[in-house]
């Protein structure tokens, strides 16, 4: 397997957010005059670093060098789990990067599984993310948890996916019931084909490609993947802010995936929504950063961006006939940061691909 120009760039990204006296991956690098600083939140970055150290592993098993023993970071952060109880993103991160890795996985983190999988139908907080990532952990490794992931994926159907719109909801009750981000679609298609491929099951295989169809069929006209979704009308409720890492990590988990199962009409969607981090997009500005070897989080709206004016503007959108379009360049800005698991995340998804050469290999990333 050859060696790749987007890997090789984005393990030299990666290493600039570790810190090693901690063996922790940062919750972003933000520019800050021409230096690059580490930005700290406690919360993301235990589930931050199982991601890098995931990605890592896929780099090192195709013939990547890396800068950290993995295994031994692995069990480092492992031990911290007793501060994460309850979050099960943590713990379904937990499992899913030490059955990747292959190694023992505490019998706290393992404790914690279980009772995650024993109860997760009364679980409140098992949102989206954490529910697919639980199904990915399952499916990771040995056969011994396959039922249990279609177990998840059916209550995943139940409580998330809306039956005609293939779009996923964020939650299943409330008033933001109707209103989903583009990572709660990405990882949940990408479950339910790892999950076809892995078991066979024509059912997961359906789901998989109507969430993914349905995310295509709203794409943007430069590649863009919209940032909120409106659940029952299946529609773009704004594509604002547009995340480079929905670009070139979020979509092609599921698109290379279901390219991988033979599906080809994926192949454009995931080329052109990478090639939006590399200049075809609505400012004609690279993403990518050569000086500092990271790629720059988002573009979004100049002005006021709260959380509360995104909400009233999407509700517009769906409700009040305001079209969601894509913005000029004059209206927009680079938000100059990367966050820890952005640079990770291409790792595990692309190291053992040499079949997309056009945008791996761009010269922008030497």
């Amino acid at each position: 397997m050859g060696k790749n120009m987007f890997i090789q760039f984005c393990l030299k990204g990666l290493e600039k957010m570790y810190i090693q006296s901690e063996n922790i991956f940062a919750t972003s690098l933000q520019l800050s005059g021409d230096r690059m600083l580490h930005v700290r939140d406690h919360n993301p970055e235990y589930k931050f670093t199982m991601n890098a150290l995931m990605g890592l592993n896929e780099a090192k098993k195709n013939g990547y060098e890396v800068f950290l023993d993995i295994e031994s970071d692995y069990h480092c952060m492992a031990k911290r789990i007793d501060k994460y109880v309850g979050a099960p993103l943590d713990i379904a991160a937990t499992i899913w990067t030490g059955r990747c890795i292959d190694t023992d996985i505490p019998a706290k983190a393992m404790s914690l599984f279980h009772d995650l999988l024993k109860n997760a139908s009364q679980m409140k907080n098992l949102g989206p993310k954490a529910l697919a990532w639980s199904i990915l952990a399952c499916l990771q490794g040995e056969k011994e948890y396959y039922e249990n992931a279609l177990a998840l994926a059916k209550l995943a159907v139940g409580r998330y996916i809306h039956a005609v719109s293939g779009l996923v909801r964020q939650n299943p009750t409330g008033l933001d019931r109707s209103w989903a981000p583009f990572g709660a679609q990405s990882y949940m298609a990408y479950a339910f084909l790892l999950l076809a491929r892995r078991t066979e099951n024509e059912w997961a295989k359906n789901i998989g490609l109507l969430i993914a169809r349905r995310l295509v069929k709203l794409q943007g006209p430069s590649g863009q993947w919209g940032w909120m979704y409106h659940v029952p009308s299946g529609r773009v409720a704004d594509y604002y802010p547009v995340f480079s890492v929905h670009q070139y990590g979020y979509a092609p988990f599921f698109l290379l995936e279901a390219i991988d199962q033979g599906y080809e009409e994926f192949r454009v969607p995931l080329v052109r929504g990478f090639q939006w981090i590399l200049g075809h997009n609505e400012m004609g500005q690279s993403m990518v950063e050569p000086m500092h070897q990271i790629v720059w989080r988002r573009i979004f709206r100049k002005g006021m961006n709260t959380r509360l004016i995104k909400a009233f503007r999407a509700m517009i959108i769906i409700h009040g006939g305001l079209k969601p379009g894509i913005k000029e360049a004059h209206a927009l800005e680079i938000d100059h940061q990367c966050w820890g698991f952005e640079m990770a995340l291409p790792l595990y998804i692309f190291s053992n691909r040499d079949d997309f050469s056009e945008i791996l290999n761009d010269s922008s990333l030497s």
